[in-house]
């Protein structure tokens, strides 16, 4: 802000003119403006409300802790985390863009090795990997979890129900729930026996 002795009122080029009492002040305004409404930022609006209706479904499950847990002490949040990793792989649309991108789970723990999966004609899958020495990382008695996203619910995560299998066993069975001709997006992670750390989330479409 700056003062004129000039009995002047209004906008001249990038400056406008006002008075206060008897005096005339001068201030500047933006060269340009910025239209906050573009296509471009209304699809990153969208796609943004989009990620956030996600985590809210995926915060009703077990895999709100995860988030927490790697945001713990750093003064973040684990959705803010969530977005950051995540937000792009969404559509504006509603839709998510690239399944085999999201992470559903992320963290300190060795992730599933050399992941191989069948299912049979009755929903049953079988789940094989590579088993690790037992390492700060990667122990033995970490339970192996699998989480969920069908095509027709596809923001509708669910925990699948395993036998309790850990990475010592190297493998694991379990059944679907789903219609025929279904897709169904799997996110195996490893959570420690004291459920404080977890693995990143591998993705296997079948």
């Amino acid at each position: 802000m700056a003062i004129t002795e000039e009995n002047i009122r209004g906008k001249i080029g990038n400056s406008i003119f006002y008075r206060v009492g008897s005096v005339t002040r001068v201030r500047s305004v933006a060269a340009r403006y910025a239209d906050a409404n573009t296509s471009k930022q209304r699809e990153s609006r969208s796609r943004l409300r989009v990620a956030i209706r996600f985590y809210r479904r995926l915060a009703e499950t077990e895999l709100r802790k995860v988030w927490y847990l790697a945001t713990k002490g750093t003064g973040k949040s684990g959705y803010n985390l969530f977005l950051k990793l995540n937000m792009m792989i969404f559509k504006p649309d509603g839709k998510i863009g690239d399944f085999a991108r999201l992470q559903l789970t992320v963290g300190r723990l060795q992730k599933v090795n050399h992941l191989v999966v069948r299912v049979d004609e009755g929903d049953v899958v079988s789940v094989a990997w590579e088993r690790e020495e037992d390492l700060p990382s990667a122990g033995k008695e970490d339970k192996f979890m699998v989480a969920v996203l069908y095509a027709d619910r596809s923001f509708s995560p669910e925990l699948v129900k395993t036998s309790g299998e850990t990475r010592g066993d190297g493998k694991a069975t379990f059944r679907l729930q789903r219609k025929r001709g279904t897709a169904a997006h799997l996110y195996c992670f490893f959570r420690e026996k004291d459920g404080k750390a977890y693995s990143p989330s591998q993705h296997v479409r079948i």
